[in-house]
């Protein structure tokens, strides 16, 4: 009977035993490996992706000369149209329309206008056509020293009267085009004079003009270079009557009596062009030289 009770009793012990082991070996393997997580963490670490600068501010600078009013228009139909006093004469009134939000427009000079504007919306430029050349700079970046962007066009000549258009938006630059026939749609497009982006674009840097005369049979020869620090000079043109220019291809021969002033300017081949440089011819060529 004592023996059987024993039996019992080491059975028992047995099962407490090994259940005791078995339930020792799960919360062993369930237990996290510190190696392991900081291992598992580094390669997570590893893994991802980094973090994305924000977009740089970029605008769009607009510099037209040669086109009288702008009419800047946003994507609600906000403008900054003129309130028209008198239709005949197109007299403004003193009262201007609210201002476009997040564009500035600036009087630069005679007939040059320049307008400031984010790219991430989109606008729409209008202006009117003379008959006389017009010019118009567009930059895009985050000024307009260092342009992500250049587009040019020079010495556009377009009929009298026709209205313009010029849109500009997040999804780029549409081509310039005018409403030729006054229906109200711009069908004509106009291809820029330069489109340059990156290194070529940054090229700010207007030419350089110079002008050197010496005596040549009781004339003057005077000869007129350009230099540029980007690009390199395209053209150089001249006039005599700082109105008329026409290219410059040799050294010029001239009386002084007769032409008494040459005045010139130059093309980059991105098409910065100099401001517009006079020369007083001497009365005797003396083998003088000035750099305009």
């Amino acid at each position: 009977m004592v023996h059987s009770r024993n039996k019992i009793c080491l059975k028992v012990s047995l099962i407490f035993i090994i259940g005791l082991i078995f339930s020792v070996s799960v919360f062993t393997s369930s237990r996290v490996n510190p190696r392991e997580t900081g291992g598992s963490r580094q390669k997570r670490r590893t893994d991802a992706k980094p973090l994305q600068k924000p977009a740089t501010s970029l605008s769009y600078y607009v510099t037209i000369t040669g086109g009288g009013y702008i009419t800047v228009t946003d994507e609600m139909g906000h403008s900054n149209r003129p309130v028209v006093t008198n239709a005949k004469d197109n007299q403004i009134g003193d009262f201007m329309a609210a201002k476009v939000a997040n564009v500035s427009i600036d009087v630069l000079g005679e007939q040059t206008m320049q307008v400031v504007m984010p790219i991430n919306q989109t606008y729409t430029i209008t202006f009117h056509s003379d008959g006389h050349p017009i010019s118009i700079e567009l930059i895009e970046g985050e000024d307009n020293q260092t342009p992500e962007r250049a587009v040019r066009y020079t010495d556009l000549v377009l009929p009298a009267g026709v209205s313009v258009m010029l849109k500009v938006g997040s999804q780029g630059v549409e081509t310039l085009r005018y409403d030729k026939d006054g229906d109200g749609t711009y069908e004509t497009s106009v291809q820029p004079t330069v489109d340059v982006s990156g290194a070529a674009a940054r090229d700010v840097t207007e030419p350089v003009v110079s002008f050197t005369e010496r005596l040549v049979h009781a004339k003057c020869n005077v000869t007129i270079t350009a230099t540029d620090t980007g690009s390199g000079v395209k053209a150089i043109y001249y006039s005599f009557d700082g109105k008329k220019y026409q290219p410059y291809v040799r050294p010029l021969l001239l009386d002084v009596k007769s032409t008494p002033v040459v005045y010139a300017f130059a093309d980059d081949q991105v098409a910065n062009r100099s401001s517009i440089s006079s020369y007083k011819l001497k009365k005797r060529c003396l083998g003088f030289t000035n750099r305009g």
